[in-house]
Protein backbone atom coordinates (compact mmCIF):
# COMPACT_ATOMS: atom_id res chain seq x y z
CA UNK A 1 0.00 0.00 0.00
CA UNK A 2 2.69 2.14 0.34
CA UNK A 3 4.70 1.60 -2.89
CA UNK A 4 1.26 2.22 -4.01
CA UNK A 5 0.91 5.45 -2.25
CA UNK A 6 4.55 6.82 -3.37
CA UNK A 7 3.93 5.61 -7.26
CA UNK A 8 0.97 7.82 -7.06
CA UNK A 9 2.50 10.84 -5.30
CA UNK A 10 5.18 10.84 -8.35
CA UNK A 11 2.30 10.37 -11.12
CA UNK A 12 1.21 13.62 -9.31
CA UNK A 13 4.27 15.75 -9.07
CA UNK A 14 5.04 14.97 -12.72
CA UNK A 15 1.68 15.87 -14.24
CA UNK A 16 2.32 19.29 -12.51
CA UNK A 17 5.51 19.55 -13.65
CA UNK A 18 6.31 22.91 -16.63
CA UNK A 19 7.14 22.08 -19.68
CA UNK A 20 10.53 23.64 -18.79
CA UNK A 21 10.94 21.10 -15.98
CA UNK A 22 9.94 18.27 -17.52
CA UNK A 23 12.75 19.31 -19.93
CA UNK A 24 15.50 19.83 -17.37
CA UNK A 25 14.52 16.22 -15.68
CA UNK A 26 14.55 14.45 -19.11
CA UNK A 27 17.88 16.04 -19.54
CA UNK A 28 19.06 15.59 -16.22
CA UNK A 29 18.33 11.79 -17.29
CA UNK A 30 20.06 11.51 -20.19
CA UNK A 31 22.42 13.76 -20.73
CA UNK A 32 24.05 13.29 -17.29
CA UNK A 33 24.25 9.49 -18.30
CA UNK A 34 27.13 9.67 -20.72
CA UNK A 35 28.96 13.17 -18.69
CA UNK A 36 28.58 15.83 -16.20
CA UNK A 37 25.22 17.39 -16.60
CA UNK A 38 25.64 20.44 -18.72
CA UNK A 39 24.06 23.69 -17.22
CA UNK A 40 22.61 25.58 -20.15
CA UNK A 41 24.65 28.75 -19.30
CA UNK A 42 27.60 26.89 -20.05
CA UNK A 43 27.12 27.93 -24.00
CA UNK A 44 24.53 30.84 -25.62
CA UNK A 45 21.57 29.72 -27.30
CA UNK A 46 22.93 29.79 -30.91
CA UNK A 47 25.23 27.29 -29.87
CA UNK A 48 23.08 25.09 -27.96
CA UNK A 49 20.69 25.31 -30.82
CA UNK A 50 23.11 24.94 -34.00
CA UNK A 51 25.86 23.37 -32.56
CA UNK A 52 25.70 20.41 -29.48
CA UNK A 53 21.92 19.99 -29.64
CA UNK A 54 21.74 18.79 -33.42
CA UNK A 55 25.10 16.03 -32.25
CA UNK A 56 23.22 15.12 -29.64
CA UNK A 57 20.17 14.78 -31.35
CA UNK A 58 21.90 12.13 -33.70
CA UNK A 59 22.97 10.31 -30.40
CA UNK A 60 20.02 9.80 -29.15
CA UNK A 61 18.83 8.13 -32.35
CA UNK A 62 17.06 11.53 -33.32
CA UNK A 63 17.40 13.12 -36.85
CA UNK A 64 18.16 12.77 -40.29
CA UNK A 65 21.64 9.94 -40.45
CA UNK A 66 21.81 10.89 -44.43
CA UNK A 67 22.09 14.71 -43.17
CA UNK A 68 24.76 13.39 -40.52
CA UNK A 69 27.00 11.74 -43.41
CA UNK A 70 27.05 14.83 -45.22
CA UNK A 71 28.58 16.88 -42.12
CA UNK A 72 31.13 14.20 -41.34
CA UNK A 73 34.33 11.93 -43.47
CA UNK A 74 32.53 8.89 -44.52
CA UNK A 75 35.32 6.88 -42.78
CA UNK A 76 34.46 8.91 -39.32
CA UNK A 77 31.24 7.64 -40.11
CA UNK A 78 31.87 3.94 -40.40
CA UNK A 79 33.37 4.11 -37.20
CA UNK A 80 30.73 5.62 -35.05
CA UNK A 81 28.34 3.42 -36.71
CA UNK A 82 30.42 0.61 -35.62
CA UNK A 83 30.27 1.69 -32.02
CA UNK A 84 26.80 2.51 -32.12
CA UNK A 85 27.59 6.04 -31.62
CA UNK A 86 24.50 6.92 -33.73
CA UNK A 87 22.00 4.42 -32.65
CA UNK A 88 19.24 3.17 -35.60
CA UNK A 89 16.11 3.04 -33.03
CA UNK A 90 15.24 6.37 -31.18
CA UNK A 91 16.74 6.20 -27.72
CA UNK A 92 13.71 9.08 -26.82
CA UNK A 93 10.68 9.90 -27.61
CA UNK A 94 10.61 13.08 -30.27
CA UNK A 95 8.58 15.06 -27.52
CA UNK A 96 10.89 14.32 -25.01
CA UNK A 97 13.65 15.65 -27.16
CA UNK A 98 11.97 18.55 -28.57
CA UNK A 99 11.13 19.30 -24.41
CA UNK A 100 15.12 18.85 -23.68
CA UNK A 101 15.89 21.88 -26.66
CA UNK A 102 13.34 23.66 -25.69
CA UNK A 103 15.09 23.77 -22.14
CA UNK A 104 18.36 24.82 -23.41
CA UNK A 105 17.24 26.94 -25.99
CA UNK A 106 15.05 28.83 -23.11
CA UNK A 107 17.77 28.73 -20.01
CA UNK A 108 21.08 29.84 -22.52
CA UNK A 109 22.23 33.32 -22.40
CA UNK A 110 21.56 35.16 -25.56
CA UNK A 111 25.24 35.78 -25.77
CA UNK A 112 28.39 33.89 -24.61
CA UNK A 113 29.03 35.29 -20.74
CA UNK A 114 31.96 37.75 -20.31
CA UNK A 115 35.17 36.45 -19.48
CA UNK A 116 35.65 37.18 -14.88
CA UNK A 117 37.34 40.57 -14.50
CA UNK A 118 41.41 39.66 -14.32
CA UNK A 119 45.18 41.05 -14.05
CA UNK A 120 45.52 43.37 -17.26
CA UNK A 121 48.18 41.70 -19.46
CA UNK A 122 51.21 43.59 -20.44
CA UNK A 123 53.70 44.18 -22.64
CA UNK A 124 57.01 44.00 -21.08
CA UNK A 125 59.60 41.38 -22.64
CA UNK A 126 61.24 41.54 -19.63
CA UNK A 127 64.54 38.91 -19.10
CA UNK A 128 63.25 37.75 -22.78
CA UNK A 129 64.73 38.12 -26.05
CA UNK A 130 62.63 36.67 -28.97
CA UNK A 131 63.58 34.95 -32.29
CA UNK A 132 62.22 33.11 -34.86
CA UNK A 133 63.18 30.63 -37.31
CA UNK A 134 62.00 30.45 -40.57
CA UNK A 135 61.95 28.03 -42.98
CA UNK A 136 61.33 29.04 -46.71
CA UNK A 137 60.56 25.55 -47.59
CA UNK A 138 57.02 25.63 -45.01
CA UNK A 139 54.66 28.97 -46.09
CA UNK A 140 52.41 27.82 -43.66
CA UNK A 141 53.48 26.66 -39.67
CA UNK A 142 54.04 22.79 -39.33
CA UNK A 143 54.95 22.08 -35.99
CA UNK A 144 53.63 19.43 -33.85
CA UNK A 145 55.45 18.69 -31.04
CA UNK A 146 58.34 20.08 -29.33
CA UNK A 147 61.02 18.98 -27.16
CA UNK A 148 64.27 19.93 -25.68
CA UNK A 149 66.88 18.01 -24.95
CA UNK A 150 67.76 18.17 -20.88
CA UNK A 151 71.53 17.19 -21.21
CA UNK A 152 72.60 18.46 -24.20
CA UNK A 153 72.01 21.83 -26.68
CA UNK A 154 69.44 19.99 -28.79
CA UNK A 155 66.26 20.69 -29.90
CA UNK A 156 63.95 17.85 -31.29
CA UNK A 157 60.95 19.62 -33.59
CA UNK A 158 58.06 16.96 -35.63
CA UNK A 159 56.47 18.42 -38.10
CA UNK A 160 52.62 18.01 -39.83
CA UNK A 161 55.08 16.60 -43.54
CA UNK A 162 56.10 14.08 -41.15
CA UNK A 163 60.27 15.07 -41.10
CA UNK A 164 61.72 15.53 -37.63
CA UNK A 165 64.07 18.36 -37.16
CA UNK A 166 66.76 17.86 -34.93
CA UNK A 167 68.08 21.21 -34.55
CA UNK A 168 71.23 22.84 -32.19
CA UNK A 169 71.35 25.13 -29.46
CA UNK A 170 71.02 27.85 -32.53
CA UNK A 171 68.15 26.10 -33.82
CA UNK A 172 70.11 25.23 -36.92
CA UNK A 173 68.89 22.05 -38.52
CA UNK A 174 71.53 19.06 -38.04
CA UNK A 175 69.72 16.23 -39.10
CA UNK A 176 66.20 15.32 -40.32
CA UNK A 177 64.67 12.44 -39.76
CA UNK A 178 61.04 10.94 -41.73
CA UNK A 179 58.88 9.31 -39.79
CA UNK A 180 55.27 7.46 -41.08
CA UNK A 181 53.62 10.36 -39.77
CA UNK A 182 53.64 13.38 -37.64
CA UNK A 183 55.27 13.26 -34.43
CA UNK A 184 53.27 14.20 -31.30
CA UNK A 185 55.51 13.36 -28.70
CA UNK A 186 59.85 13.19 -28.34
CA UNK A 187 60.67 11.46 -25.35
CA UNK A 188 64.48 11.08 -23.85
CA UNK A 189 64.64 8.23 -20.92
CA UNK A 190 68.53 8.10 -19.83
CA UNK A 191 70.39 7.63 -23.14
CA UNK A 192 67.33 6.28 -25.12
CA UNK A 193 65.07 8.60 -27.40
CA UNK A 194 61.25 7.64 -28.40
CA UNK A 195 58.88 9.26 -30.35
CA UNK A 196 55.19 9.31 -30.73
CA UNK A 197 53.18 9.01 -34.22
CA UNK A 198 50.02 10.18 -34.20
CA UNK A 199 48.54 8.63 -37.44
CA UNK A 200 46.19 11.39 -38.74
CA UNK A 201 45.71 14.47 -36.98
CA UNK A 202 42.37 15.27 -37.42
CA UNK A 203 39.49 13.30 -35.17
CA UNK A 204 39.79 9.55 -35.90
CA UNK A 205 39.54 6.06 -34.65
CA UNK A 206 41.84 4.43 -36.92
CA UNK A 207 44.78 2.19 -35.40
CA UNK A 208 47.67 4.36 -37.45
CA UNK A 209 49.59 5.38 -34.40
CA UNK A 210 53.31 4.32 -33.54
CA UNK A 211 55.84 4.40 -30.99
CA UNK A 212 59.45 4.14 -32.27
CA UNK A 213 63.11 4.16 -30.36
CA UNK A 214 65.66 5.74 -32.29
CA UNK A 215 68.90 4.44 -32.79
CA UNK A 216 72.00 6.13 -32.35
CA UNK A 217 72.61 6.30 -36.06
CA UNK A 218 69.35 7.85 -36.04
CA UNK A 219 66.72 4.86 -37.81
CA UNK A 220 63.55 4.37 -36.15
CA UNK A 221 62.48 0.98 -34.65
CA UNK A 222 58.97 0.27 -33.81
CA UNK A 223 58.27 -0.84 -30.61
CA UNK A 224 54.50 -0.50 -30.16
CA UNK A 225 51.91 -0.41 -33.37
CA UNK A 226 48.38 -0.24 -33.97
CA UNK A 227 47.98 2.66 -31.96
CA UNK A 228 44.14 5.16 -32.03
CA UNK A 229 45.69 8.28 -32.10
CA UNK A 230 48.16 8.24 -29.33
CA UNK A 231 49.25 11.56 -27.92
CA UNK A 232 51.64 11.06 -24.82
CA UNK A 233 53.81 8.02 -23.69
CA UNK A 234 55.38 7.64 -20.35
CA UNK A 235 57.78 4.78 -19.20
CA UNK A 236 58.13 3.30 -15.93
CA UNK A 237 58.83 -0.51 -14.71
CA UNK A 238 54.83 -1.72 -13.40
CA UNK A 239 55.11 -5.15 -12.93
CA UNK A 240 58.26 -4.76 -11.09
CA UNK A 241 60.66 -7.17 -13.48
CA UNK A 242 63.26 -5.29 -14.43
CA UNK A 243 62.22 -3.85 -17.03
CA UNK A 244 60.83 -0.34 -19.22
CA UNK A 245 56.97 -0.50 -19.50
CA UNK A 246 54.80 2.17 -21.21
CA UNK A 247 52.29 4.13 -20.78
CA UNK A 248 50.20 5.31 -23.71
CA UNK A 249 47.62 7.74 -24.09
CA UNK A 250 45.09 6.94 -27.03
CA UNK A 251 43.40 9.74 -27.60
CA UNK A 252 41.32 8.61 -30.66
CA UNK A 253 38.12 10.32 -30.90
CA UNK A 254 35.03 8.19 -30.54
CA UNK A 255 36.82 4.98 -28.86
CA UNK A 256 40.15 5.79 -27.81
CA UNK A 257 42.17 4.05 -24.60
CA UNK A 258 44.67 4.45 -22.08
CA UNK A 259 46.96 1.73 -22.18
CA UNK A 260 50.12 -0.11 -20.67
CA UNK A 261 52.30 -1.95 -22.68
CA UNK A 262 54.74 -4.66 -21.20
CA UNK A 263 58.02 -3.90 -22.32
CA UNK A 264 58.75 -7.40 -22.16
CA UNK A 265 56.09 -8.83 -23.73
CA UNK A 266 54.31 -6.47 -25.69
CA UNK A 267 51.61 -7.23 -24.35
CA UNK A 268 49.13 -4.49 -24.47
CA UNK A 269 46.93 -3.86 -20.79
CA UNK A 270 43.95 -1.45 -21.04
CA UNK A 271 43.45 1.13 -17.93
CA UNK A 272 40.59 2.74 -19.62
CA UNK A 273 38.13 2.35 -22.80
CA UNK A 274 37.55 6.06 -23.30
CA UNK A 275 38.54 8.60 -26.09
CA UNK A 276 40.95 11.21 -25.01
CA UNK A 277 43.08 10.66 -22.44
CA UNK A 278 45.50 13.61 -23.00
CA UNK A 279 48.38 13.32 -21.16
CA UNK A 280 50.21 11.15 -17.77
CA UNK A 281 52.25 11.69 -14.64
CA UNK A 282 54.33 8.97 -13.05
CA UNK A 283 54.33 9.23 -9.76
CA UNK A 284 53.80 7.51 -6.43
CA UNK A 285 51.11 9.70 -4.97
CA UNK A 286 50.20 6.76 -1.89
CA UNK A 287 53.63 6.48 -0.74
CA UNK A 288 53.65 2.63 -0.96
CA UNK A 289 57.17 2.89 -3.22
CA UNK A 290 54.58 2.20 -6.65
CA UNK A 291 54.14 3.96 -9.35
CA UNK A 292 50.70 5.07 -9.66
CA UNK A 293 49.56 7.38 -12.79
CA UNK A 294 48.29 10.62 -12.64
CA UNK A 295 45.85 11.27 -15.78
CA UNK A 296 44.06 13.60 -17.71
CA UNK A 297 41.01 12.73 -19.56
CA UNK A 298 39.86 15.51 -22.08
CA UNK A 299 36.40 14.31 -24.27
CA UNK A 300 33.14 14.54 -22.95
CA UNK A 301 33.85 12.84 -19.45
CA UNK A 302 36.75 15.57 -18.90
CA UNK A 303 38.39 15.71 -15.42
CA UNK A 304 41.34 13.82 -13.34
CA UNK A 305 41.87 10.65 -11.85
CA UNK A 306 44.86 8.91 -10.26
CA UNK A 307 45.29 5.42 -11.02
CA UNK A 308 46.99 3.41 -8.02
CA UNK A 309 49.07 1.35 -8.61
CA UNK A 310 48.38 -2.19 -6.71
CA UNK A 311 50.95 -4.32 -8.11
CA UNK A 312 51.83 -6.76 -10.97
CA UNK A 313 50.44 -4.57 -13.33
CA UNK A 314 47.28 -3.69 -11.92
CA UNK A 315 45.44 -0.46 -10.73
CA UNK A 316 42.51 1.22 -9.58
CA UNK A 317 41.15 3.97 -10.50
CA UNK A 318 39.98 7.03 -8.02
CA UNK A 319 38.62 10.00 -9.79
CA UNK A 320 39.82 13.56 -8.13
CA UNK A 321 38.62 16.20 -10.21
CA UNK A 322 35.63 15.99 -12.97
CA UNK A 323 35.13 18.93 -15.53
CA UNK A 324 31.96 20.25 -17.39
CA UNK A 325 31.81 17.71 -21.16
CA UNK A 326 32.52 21.39 -23.03
CA UNK A 327 34.77 22.69 -20.52
CA UNK A 328 38.12 22.01 -23.27
CA UNK A 329 40.71 20.43 -21.30
CA UNK A 330 44.08 20.72 -22.91
CA UNK A 331 46.64 19.98 -20.85
CA UNK A 332 47.57 19.04 -17.14
CA UNK A 333 51.14 20.25 -15.20
CA UNK A 334 51.67 18.98 -12.31
CA UNK A 335 53.69 21.25 -10.00
CA UNK A 336 54.18 22.24 -6.27
CA UNK A 337 52.90 25.92 -6.62
CA UNK A 338 52.86 26.92 -3.31
CA UNK A 339 55.92 25.41 -2.02
CA UNK A 340 54.37 22.93 0.94
CA UNK A 341 55.66 19.69 -0.50
CA UNK A 342 52.68 18.38 -2.02
CA UNK A 343 51.81 18.39 -5.66
CA UNK A 344 49.28 20.56 -7.19
CA UNK A 345 47.38 20.01 -10.22
CA UNK A 346 47.46 23.12 -13.26
CA UNK A 347 44.91 22.44 -16.02
CA UNK A 348 44.83 24.53 -19.34
CA UNK A 349 41.40 24.72 -20.71
CA UNK A 350 40.57 25.82 -24.28
CA UNK A 351 39.62 23.21 -26.85
CA UNK A 352 37.10 24.85 -28.89
CA UNK A 353 37.08 22.86 -32.59
CA UNK A 354 34.32 20.67 -31.62
CA UNK A 355 29.98 21.07 -32.31
CA UNK A 356 30.34 24.10 -29.59
CA UNK A 357 32.86 26.39 -30.91
CA UNK A 358 32.07 29.95 -28.94
CA UNK A 359 33.70 32.07 -26.69
CA UNK A 360 33.84 30.22 -23.37
CA UNK A 361 34.58 32.62 -20.18
CA UNK A 362 35.73 29.29 -18.05
CA UNK A 363 38.44 28.57 -21.02
CA UNK A 364 41.85 29.70 -19.54
CA UNK A 365 44.53 28.12 -16.41
CA UNK A 366 42.89 26.88 -13.59
CA UNK A 367 45.29 25.83 -10.29
CA UNK A 368 44.26 23.04 -7.71
CA UNK A 369 45.85 22.84 -4.74
CA UNK A 370 46.70 19.82 -2.74
CA UNK A 371 45.34 19.62 0.42
CA UNK A 372 48.13 17.24 1.85
CA UNK A 373 46.32 13.90 1.11
CA UNK A 374 45.71 13.89 -3.02
CA UNK A 375 42.19 16.05 -2.57
CA UNK A 376 42.08 19.23 -5.21
CA UNK A 377 40.40 22.21 -4.90
CA UNK A 378 40.50 25.28 -7.63
CA UNK A 379 42.47 27.93 -5.71
CA UNK A 380 43.55 30.37 -8.92
CA UNK A 381 42.07 30.80 -12.63
CA UNK A 382 43.10 33.14 -15.05
CA UNK A 383 40.37 33.52 -17.79
CA UNK A 384 42.32 33.26 -21.37
CA UNK A 385 40.38 31.89 -24.24
CA UNK A 386 41.88 28.89 -26.64
CA UNK A 387 44.06 28.09 -23.68
CA UNK A 388 46.08 25.19 -24.42
CA UNK A 389 49.03 24.32 -22.55
CA UNK A 390 50.58 25.56 -19.54
CA UNK A 391 54.13 24.71 -18.04
CA UNK A 392 55.84 25.63 -14.83
CA UNK A 393 59.15 26.88 -14.58
CA UNK A 394 60.97 29.05 -12.55
CA UNK A 395 62.10 31.37 -15.37
CA UNK A 396 63.68 34.36 -13.33
CA UNK A 397 65.30 32.31 -10.85
CA UNK A 398 63.78 33.73 -7.75
CA UNK A 399 63.10 30.38 -6.02
CA UNK A 400 59.67 30.24 -7.18
CA UNK A 401 57.28 28.41 -9.96
CA UNK A 402 56.53 30.96 -12.77
CA UNK A 403 54.39 29.72 -15.35
CA UNK A 404 53.94 29.97 -19.74
CA UNK A 405 51.19 29.68 -21.73
CA UNK A 406 49.82 28.97 -25.35
CA UNK A 407 46.82 29.55 -26.85
CA UNK A 408 46.05 27.41 -29.87
CA UNK A 409 41.84 29.13 -29.87
CA UNK A 410 42.73 32.55 -28.67
CA UNK A 411 40.78 35.64 -30.01
CA UNK A 412 43.00 38.22 -29.85
CA UNK A 413 39.95 40.25 -28.82
CA UNK A 414 40.50 42.99 -26.91
CA UNK A 415 43.62 44.88 -27.92
CA UNK A 416 46.43 42.36 -26.70
CA UNK A 417 47.54 39.32 -28.47
CA UNK A 418 46.75 36.52 -25.72
CA UNK A 419 48.38 33.13 -28.23
CA UNK A 420 51.10 33.13 -25.62
CA UNK A 421 51.18 34.70 -21.97
CA UNK A 422 54.39 34.32 -19.42
CA UNK A 423 53.03 34.31 -15.57
CA UNK A 424 55.51 35.64 -13.27
CA UNK A 425 55.25 34.58 -9.63
CA UNK A 426 54.44 37.33 -6.98
CA UNK A 427 54.07 35.08 -4.17
CA UNK A 428 50.63 33.61 -2.99
CA UNK A 429 49.17 32.90 -5.98
CA UNK A 430 49.52 36.16 -7.33
CA UNK A 431 50.85 36.97 -11.14
CA UNK A 432 52.13 39.63 -13.44
CA UNK A 433 50.58 38.43 -17.00
CA UNK A 434 52.76 39.49 -20.36
CA UNK A 435 52.40 38.59 -23.86
CA UNK A 436 56.53 39.24 -23.90
CA UNK A 437 55.54 41.60 -26.80
CA UNK A 438 54.56 38.40 -29.24
CA UNK A 439 53.60 39.67 -32.37
CA UNK A 440 50.14 38.58 -34.19
CA UNK A 441 51.52 35.94 -36.41
CA UNK A 442 51.55 32.54 -34.86
CA UNK A 443 48.85 30.09 -33.93
CA UNK A 444 50.71 28.01 -31.42
CA UNK A 445 49.75 24.23 -30.91
CA UNK A 446 53.41 23.31 -29.41
CA UNK A 447 55.83 24.58 -26.52
CA UNK A 448 58.10 23.48 -24.16
CA UNK A 449 60.67 25.08 -21.67
CA UNK A 450 64.20 23.98 -21.04
CA UNK A 451 67.94 25.71 -21.42
CA UNK A 452 68.30 25.55 -25.20
CA UNK A 453 71.39 26.98 -25.15
CA UNK A 454 72.83 25.65 -22.29
CA UNK A 455 73.55 28.86 -20.32
CA UNK A 456 72.23 28.13 -17.11
CA UNK A 457 68.49 29.46 -17.04
CA UNK A 458 65.52 28.40 -18.68
CA UNK A 459 64.60 29.16 -22.54
CA UNK A 460 60.64 29.07 -24.17
CA UNK A 461 59.87 27.09 -27.61
CA UNK A 462 56.26 27.95 -29.32
CA UNK A 463 55.73 25.71 -32.39
CA UNK A 464 53.55 27.71 -35.19
CA UNK A 465 50.83 25.10 -36.75
CA UNK A 466 48.07 26.52 -39.46
CA UNK A 467 45.78 24.53 -40.48
CA UNK A 468 43.37 25.05 -43.43
CA UNK A 469 43.15 27.73 -45.59
CA UNK A 470 44.52 31.14 -44.19
CA UNK A 471 41.49 33.51 -44.69
CA UNK A 472 41.75 36.79 -47.03
CA UNK A 473 43.53 39.52 -44.32
CA UNK A 474 44.39 37.20 -41.48
CA UNK A 475 47.84 38.22 -40.08
CA UNK A 476 49.79 35.28 -40.61
CA UNK A 477 54.18 35.44 -41.10
CA UNK A 478 54.80 33.00 -43.82
CA UNK A 479 57.56 30.28 -42.63
CA UNK A 480 57.24 30.97 -39.13
CA UNK A 481 57.94 27.42 -37.43
CA UNK A 482 59.16 28.90 -34.19
CA UNK A 483 59.30 31.23 -31.83
CA UNK A 484 62.07 31.59 -29.35
CA UNK A 485 62.27 33.69 -25.82
CA UNK A 486 65.60 33.08 -25.04
CA UNK A 487 66.49 34.37 -21.38
CA UNK A 488 68.58 36.59 -20.82
CA UNK A 489 69.49 35.80 -16.95
CA UNK A 490 72.26 34.33 -17.95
Amino acid sequence: MRYLAILVALFCFSCTQTPEEKGEALAQKNCASCHKFPDPSLLDKKTWKEGVLPEMAYRLGIGNRFELLTKIPDEQYQSAMQLDIYPETPKISQEDWDLIVAYYTAKAPEKPIAQAKRSPISSEPLHFKRESFISPANPLGSVTSIRIHPQKAEVWVGTRNRNLWVMDGQLKIKQTLETNSPVALTQFVGDKTYLLGIGKMYPNDQKLGHMYSVTKQGKLEAIVDSLKRPVDIQINDFNGDGVSDYVICEYGFEAGELIWVDGKTGKKNVLKLQAGSRNVVIKDYTGDGKADLLVLMAQAREGVSLFINKGMGTFVEKPLLQFDAVFGSSYMEVADLNKDGYDDIIISNGDNADYSHSKKAYHGVHIFLNDHRNNFKESYFYPAYGASKTVARDFDQDGDLDLAMIAFFAENDKGKIESFLYFQNQGNLKFKVSNLQIPDGGHYIAMDAGDVDRDGDIDILLGNYQFGAVKPGANVTPGLQLTYYKNLLR
